[in-house]
């Protein structure tokens, strides 16, 4: 299919639109790196071919984006940006597969663009933005298999679906909804055959080696998603998980992507593509039936919605003098993107963000122990973490130069480890361990070791296992997660067990 040029551009303005505004927010806003990126450099300094709650490819992109370009909030944000414009320029491209025109590409582009969750994964470096960039990809090609009668292009998807599987473990389940979906369609003859086997082959052998990895250390990932689903998720009743998707996904565009499955499905014309929308009603089931918490579960199916939703509103405006339905759903994604971008990306000073969230009447928990913030757990877990480094090296400093040459600092969460990690470049602080996830198998520390500065830690489980425990200063951040807001530093001295020996006691996957 050949697109016209004038199309081209008007998808490449808005794609860039995005990525210059997710740029310019995540670089002069008064926010800093998000809980999870700290992490993630952490990881980008011991690669590996697995870690407890990820597979390894993301983290390898940064390791050589934070060779080649340091990692300055601007160095690792220009990927996720940059990678979301992608993503709308690939949905553009899908309206015009499946038979769209120029509104219906607009549409459909501007949708995605101001969708919330995805503005959310492209403002800050994660295996997130990936997942539905791929995902996004694989549609393209699937429409591709379906439209020109060519099972050849499984071969190309099995090369997106594996990377996707080193990108993010969750992959998986979009392409059993599909899968399944094709069973339900007339298009499973086009989708059932041996191109489909060599992809899943091909997939198979790009996972390989973190499944190696998995095997090789106990399947660490299994139980990181066990006790995830266990111990922070929230139970949610279909109710909830439907208002999740509303704010999550916009609620202008989620009435453009309801318009979307009802087109895919009883739409004569679109009958070959049906499995789209069975696709997205299996996911969504899966979504009430897990009752899980988080609305960004089945957000990478949103772009083929978003497309059918496009050519449904096209085709009904043609009816009408001047076209105007599809004009009007245009200014209305705009004003609704105007609206709630500032609940996914923050740019608004943190008191003026809680107070325009509270003002719109915005309230959306999707993690117990993170729940009825000031500000929501993705803007408030980007805050505090320098000033937290410099309370922690103050405490260090502080220490006689003979107790500071054996002290290390221990911690039960990868946030803060990864932030003192980041910042010891800035402030003297020593090397840094902790229980959490990955952090946990690059422990423990040395029997040796004396001198301990305990950062979210027990104070009665110190008490346990020290002689000395001291109270050395109390690091505060008035908009950070509950969790954050108030952080006791100790000082523990002349452990009682050993570290080495109970390590495995101290594990946290969740």
């Amino acid at each position: 299919m050949r697109y016209n040029k004038t199309d081209l551009l008007i998808l490449s303005g808005i794609s860039f639109i995005v990525f210059l505004f997710l740029i310019l927010t995540g670089v002069l806003s008064s926010y800093g790196y998000f809980i999870d990126e700290l992490y993630y450099l952490s990881c980008s300094h011991r690669l590996a071919f697995g870690y407890v709650d990820h597979p390894p490819l993301s983290i390898f992109i940064l390791y050589l984006n934070r060779i080649i370009f340091s990692d300055s909030l601007l160095a690792i944000r220009w990927i996720p940006a940059l990678t979301l414009s992608a993503t709308v320029f690939v949905s553009g491209l899908i309206t015009k597969q499946l038979g769209g025109g120029r509104y219906a590409m607009v549409i459909s582009a501007i949708a995605v663009a101001g969708c919330p969750v995805y503005l959310l994964f492209g403002s800050f470096y994660s295996m997130n933005i990936f997942e539905i960039f791929i995902w996004t990809l694989i549609m393209y090609y699937t429409i591709r298999i379906l439209k020109e009668e060519n099972p050849k292009y499984f071969i190309v998807i099995g090369l997106l679906l594996g990377l996707g599987l080193e990108m993010k473990h969750t992959m998986i389940t979009y392409a059993m909804g599909l899968i399944i979906g094709s069973i339900f369609s007339k298009s499973r003859k086009l989708i059932w055959n041996k191109w489909l086997i060599y992809g899943l082959l091909i997939a198979f052998v790009l996972i390989l080696p973190n499944l190696i990895w998995q095997l090789k250390n106990g399947m660490p990932s299994l139980e990181f998603y066990r006790n995830a689903m266990i111990y922070k998720n929230i139970a949610t009743d279909p109710l909830g998980i439907i208002n999740g998707q509303i704010l999550f996904i916009g609620p202008f565009a989620f009435l453009v992507g309801i318009c979307g499955l009802v087109y895919l499905i009883v739409n004569k014309d679109l009958v070959k593509y049906r499995l789209f929308g069975y696709t997205y009603l299996i996911l969504f089931i899966l979504l009430i039936l897990s009752q899980s918490s988080r609305p960004d579960r089945i957000a990478a199916i949103y772009p083929i919605i978003f497309a059918g939703g496009g050519i449904a509103i096209e085709k009904f405006s043609q009816r009408f003098r001047y076209r105007i339905p599809e004009k009007a759903v245009i200014i209305l994604l705009i004003t609704g993107m105007i609206i709630t971008t500032p609940i996914a990306v923050p740019f608004l000073k943190p008191e003026v963000e809680a107070e325009y969230l509270s003002s719109i009447g915005y309230k959306m928990n999707i993690e117990s122990g993170k729940m009825n913030e000031k500000l929501p757990q993705w803007i408030a877990d980007r805050l505090g973490w320098k000033e937290f480094a410099k309370d922690v090296s103050s405490v260090y400093m502080s220490l006689p130069a003979e107790l500071r040459r054996n002290t290390v600092i221990i911690s039960t969460n990868y946030g803060e480890a990864g932030a003192l990690e980041l910042y010891s470049k800035d402030y003297p602080l020593p090397k840094v361990y902790a229980t959490h996830n990955s952090f946990h198998t690059w422990g423990p520390p040395s029997d040796t070791i004396k001198t301990f500065i305990a950062v979210f830690v027990d104070r009665k489980d110190l008490e346990q296992r020290f002689e000395i425990v001291v109270d050395a200063k109390v690091s505060r951040c008035e908009y950070c997660s509950h969790q954050q807001q108030r952080i006791p530093i100790y000082i523990a001295r002349n452990p009682n067990f050993s570290i080495k020996r109970e390590w495995s006691k101290f594990k946290i996957y969740d």
